[in-house]
């Protein structure tokens, strides 16, 4: 029972194609700032099943820590999200990682683009499952200065791929999404929203993914930040929260 739960959970994984939630370049910076984010929180995991009996679906709470480390310039963004969690009787590791370049920091209108990479290893007693996606994405920038407000409509696809005891699995994704940053002062706060396409899954499903991030500095040094993230998927639903202190310099 065990091992097929998380054999479900790695096909799950494999669709967090952006765990790690993006932010608008910081236009007003001089040149290179870092910040650093230690997480912690907790995952609702509901695994819907089918039995003989018919559609069961068992929901687990379980822990989750992350650490996010992120690079800002006025036209790149590079991030990186190393997470553990622990749902369903299975130790989950993963990292994401993801670079933006924004062709004009301060323009009304330009372009971005972005290539990225997400790893799982999903560890349930005597097997192991490896998950690996490298993406691209493209797509307009829209800044209304007046507002404070930053929108990147973008086109993804990423090449998925899944290795476990019962053998490879492939699922390549179209991802149709939505990137929106509020920046004001000391807060910022972020939405993500995509609608992945999957082009392989038989029979077809495609679902949808929301994020939400809040940051809020006491100076230019150090903050707190949160995330909550809700993420659709053939064989279950998530939702989770994390909580942690932001460090800048």
């Amino acid at each position: 029972m065990r091992r097929r739960q998380c054999g479900m959970m790695a096909a799950m994984l494999a669709t967090a194609l952006s765990a790690a939630a993006e932010t608008a370049p910081m236009a007003d910076a001089p040149g290179w700032r870092w910040m650093v984010s230690p997480m912690a929180g907790a995952d609702r995991n509901e695994l819907k099943m089918r039995t003989p009996m018919g559609p069961v679906t068992v929901t687990d709470n379980g822990p989750e820590y992350g650490l996010v480390v992120m690079a800002l310039h006025p036209n790149v963004v590079v991030n990186n999200f190393f997470f553990y969690s622990d749902v369903n009787d299975c130790d989950v590791w993963g990292d994401l990682f993801f670079a933006n370049y924004y062709a004009d920091a301060k323009s009304a209108v330009t372009w971005n683009a972005g290539v990225g990479y997400l790893w799982h290893e999903i560890k349930p007693e005597g097997a192991e499952i490896k998950v690996n996606v490298p993406m691209i994405k493209a797509g307009p920038v829209f800044r209304v200065k007046a507002w404070h407000l930053f929108l990147n409509p973008y086109l993804g696809y990423g090449w998925e791929r899944v290795d476990s005891p019962g053998g490879e699995q492939d699922n390549d994704s179209f991802l149709y999404g939505l990137t929106a940053a509020w920046r004001w002062r000391m807060l910022e706060a972020g939405v993500n929203y995509y609608y992945q396409d999957s082009q392989d899954l038989d029979p077809d499903e495609d679902f949808n993914v929301l994020r939400a991030r809040l940051i809020a500095m006491v100076n230019r040094t150090w903050g707190v930040s949160a995330r909550v993230d809700y993420m659709e998927h053939s064989t279950s639903d998530d939702f989770s929260g994390l909580i942690g202190p932001v460090w800048m310099f």
